[in-house]
């Protein structure tokens, strides 16, 4: 079927933060405030859209998740494991460790389930792209579990609504995957193709909204994608920023459509084109979030 296009004048700027490499937004309904992160910039970034306030923390190493903990306050993945944060207390002692032992690796990218499982994974952070990472899931007694092994760039962690479908790409192999879910045990069950992209498009962070479509950001293509469950096109978004790493959908309504994006690997001609690379975008969509999900550690 022919696709929608949504053209970049729909698209505005809420955060110039400049990050080098935005990543994994996620929206915290309590606090009103989209979170965000600076990987090689180590930050931890915040906007609040009805106050326009915007937030800036220090971090000691990368990070490559923020999510909201259930118990109230955040999530953060360093480079060495999981840790708390809260905004008027700062980053609390790690709570659990994560390829400690291994100096090659960080964490990227994760999001709870609806139980409150944490998936996330982990990467070569050397440049090297070695298949050295790992897909990990933190059950709710604390067990991490290690479910799969030579990953290169672990990206699209998302759920259905239901709980009952789980999104997982590496994405060097320009393929997002779909895998039946057991919500009940955390348990992954067969896995099939959801959507395949040439070489040179990768599929980087996805957001699936309330009606189980999945909006999905693509790295050197300038755009997002809104994709049906049965991962037919249905949207382009296309984008004032060449490399768009993670989609999220927050804000009063639950229908703005906020982007993040990447200012690495830009040439200084490319950044004077791109003034919004690495900034907080967004745009409103017709289609809310689905619920919330909440990390249980």
């Amino acid at each position: 079927m022919a696709h929608a296009t949504i053209g970049t004048a729909h698209v505005f700027g809420l955060h110039h933060a400049h990050a080098m490499t935005g990543e994994a937004p996620c929206w915290d309904s309590r606090a009103g405030i989209l979170w965000w992160i600076d990987i090689q910039g180590q930050r931890l970034l915040g906007h609040a859209p009805a106050s326009g306030a915007n937030l800036e923390f220090a971090l000691p190493s990368m990070p490559g998740l923020v999510v909201c903990r259930r118990r109230g306050g955040l999530i953060l993945g360093l480079e060495d494991g999981l840790y708390p944060f809260a905004p008027e207390d700062g980053l609390g002692p790690r709570l659990v460790a994560v390829e400690a032992d291994e100096p090659r690796t960080r964490i990227n990218d994760g999001k709870p389930d609806p139980q409150g499982r944490l998936w996330f994974g982990t990467m070569d952070k050397t440049g090297a792209g070695a298949p050295i990472g790992a897909l990990y899931r933190l059950d709710l007694d604390g067990t991490l579990a290690k479910i799969r092994t030579d990953i290169r760039i672990p990206n699209a962690i998302d759920f259905s609504p239901d709980g009952s479908q789980f999104y997982f790409c590496d994405t060097r192999t320009h393929r997002i995957e779909r895998f039946k879910y057991d919500v009940a045990t955390g348990t992954l069950g067969p896995a099939a193709t959801f959507a395949a992209y040439p070489d040179t498009v990768s599929p980087d962070g996805i957001c699936v909204d309330a009606e189980g479509c999945a909006w999905i950001a693509l790295v050197d293509a300038g755009r997002l994608e809104r994709r049906l469950p049965d991962g037919a096109l249905e949207t382009v978004v296309e984008l004032p920023v060449s490399r768009p790493t993670m989609p999220m959908l927050g804000g009063a309504d639950g229908r703005t459509l906020f982007v993040v994006s990447q200012r690495r690997f830009l040439s200084a001609a490319q950044l004077a084109q791109q003034p919004l690379a690495g900034d907080l975008l967004a745009l409103r969509v017709r289609i809310p979030a689905k619920e919330a999900c909440f990390a249980a550690v």
